[in-house]
C-alpha cells in the first residue's frame, strides 16, 4: 500500500470471504453442470452445439454464437431464436446455483459493404440487453448483472470478420475477486 492509500485506511488488499470466490475448479464443475444438462433432450443437446465455454481470469465465459445454418436472433428482426430461448432457461438455472455476478457481452460481425450509418453498435447492444431481459424473464435477479456491454464488429473470433461466427453473446460468471 502507498502511502496515500495507508492514511484512508486502505492496506491495498481486499478482504473476501471464501464462500464469494469461486475457484478454478468450482468453476469447471459448473461449466460440466451446464454441458451436461443439455443431455437432458435432444432440443437442448442440438442447442448445446451453440456454445462453448471456458475458464479465465476474469471467470466462466459461456460464449453462445450463431452458426450458418442457425441463428440466436432472426437477422431482420433481431427477436431471439427458439434456440437462444431454450439457452437462456438453461443459463438461468445453471448460474441459479453461485451468487456471483454475471456480465453480457454482445458481438456481430462486419458486413460486407461500407454503410454511411453502421448499425454493428446498436445491434451488439440491443442484442446484449435483449439477453439481460431474458435471464431476468426465467427469472435471474437483476441486481445480479454486473455490466451489459456491446463491441459491435469490434472483437472478430473467427479470421473472416464478415463470418456468422462472430454474431455471438458471452455470458461471464465474474469471480467475486475481480
Amino acid at each position: 500500500p502507498t502511502e496515500q492509500r495507508k492514511a484512508r485506511g486502505v492496506s491495498g488488499v481486499e478482504s473476501v470471504s471464501p464462500e464469494e470466490t469461486l475457484s478454478d475448479e468450482e468453476l469447471q464443475n459448473l461449466e460440466e453442470i451446464l454441458m451436461a444438462r443439455g443431455g437432458e433432450s435432444l432440443v437442448a443437446e442440438q442447442a448445446l452445439k451453440h456454445v462453448i465455454t471456458r475458464v479465465t481470469d476474469e471467470g466462466l465465459v459461456i460464449e453462445v454464437f450463431d452458426q450458418d445454418d442457425a441463428f440466436l436472433f432472426d437477422p431482420a428482426t433481431n427477436a431471439p431464436s427458439d434456440t437462444l430461448l431454450l439457452l437462456m432457461e438453461l443459463f438461468t438455472s445453471v448460474f441459479d446455483l453461485v451468487t456471483n455476478p454475471v456480465a453480457v457481452n454482445g458481438h456481430v460481425r462486419a458486413m460486407p459493404v461500407v454503410v454511411a450509418d453502421n448499425q454493428a453498435w446498436l445491434r451488439s447492444t440491443t442484442r446484449a440487453d435483449q439477453a439481460r431481459t431474458l435471464l431476468e424473464g426465467n427469472g435471474f435477479a437483476s441486481d445480479r448483472l454486473a455490466r451489459i456491454t456491446g463491441f459491435a464488429d469490434r472483437q472478430p473470433v473467427a479470421r473472416n470478420p464478415m463470418a456468422v461466427r462472430n454474431n455471438r453473446l458471452e455470458f461471464i460468471l465474474l469471480r467475486s475477486d475481480v
